[in-house]
């Protein structure tokens, strides 16, 4: 197992930021790139992706991140999908319609 641990700490001028709530906004663009490589997924779909972590591209997980947007759009009530499911069809490369993944990937 590895361990990564991650600390970053920041020092902005006055003029460069302003805070809403816990959130930064800061003109300086090239504290965009630190936190472009940081995503977070729930434990349920780490777990699924760790399956295929040596296939995963950022392009699957793009457009994975926009079928669970699209998925949990076109329900009305909370869905759990089935993101095994879902991934190996990412990366078989698989063309579906968004209903097809409704009536094939859902849990419940």
């Amino acid at each position: 197992m590895t361990t990564i641990d991650l600390k970053v700490t920041l020092q902005l001028n006055e003029e460069d930021y302003f805070k809403v709530g816990d959130h930064i906004f800061t003109k300086n663009d090239k504290l965009k790139s630190i936190e472009e490589r940081l995503h977070f997924c729930g434990s349920s779909a780490i777990k699924a992706f760790k399956e295929y972590e040596s296939l995963l591209t950022m392009e699957i997980m793009d457009n994975w991140s926009k079928l669970i947007k699209a998925l949990n759009q076109t329900t009305s009530c909370c869905a759990v999908w089935d993101n095994r499911k879902i991934i190996q069809e990412l990366v078989e490369k698989r063309d579906h319609s968004v209903s097809w993944y409704v009536k094939n990937c859902r849990i419940c």
